[in-house]
């Protein structure tokens, strides 16, 4: 996340709304405390659309949405 900030001049929202050059995993962890992915059948889904500043932290992290989304069992990952 911090070489993304680097690379890229945009800091990340950490506590109180604040913006950090210098995010932490812990800041990280407590951006997605709140997701909640709901499973029927096969189909998964977000109880409710990522926030502006969740998906700028995916982004950070060079990781897709449907990383929520996507059916991990067929990995082997279990699921």
């Amino acid at each position: 996340m911090r070489m993304h900030v680097e690379t890229t001049g945009t800091p990340l929202t950490g506590w109180d709304k604040k913006v950090t050059e210098r995010p932490t995993s812990f800041i990280m962890v407590t951006k997605f405390a709140g997701v909640i992915v709901l499973k029927h059948g096969p189909n998964r889904q977000l109880a409710r659309p990522l926030s502006v500043v969740q998906q700028q932290y995916l982004v950070a992290l060079d990781v897709s949405i449907a990383c929520f989304t996507d059916d991990q069992s067929s990995s082997g990952e279990g699921g």
